[in-house]
């Protein structure tokens, strides 16, 4: 079943597990670390990731979703 049939493989945006996972990623840090230099909040610039980065690769999810 594929992430568009089932609702329920999407995981939802959480700020505490989404920082725990900026800091095992390379990628997602150099991101959000940027977007905070850039005048982003914290808590906007991982939500933003969360949406452009773990959302989009099937991968980022179930790596997330593990916490």
């Amino acid at each position: 079943m594929s992430i568009e049939e089932d609702p329920e493989l999407i995981p939802d945006f959480d700020p505490v597990k989404m920082e725990r996972f900026v800091k095992r990623d390379a990628l997602l840090r150099f991101v959000v670390e940027d977007m905070v230099k850039r005048g982003h909040s914290r808590d906007r610039a991982l939500e933003a990731t969360f949406n452009g980065y773990v959302l989009d690769d099937f991968v980022m999810i179930r790596a997330y979703k593990k916490g």
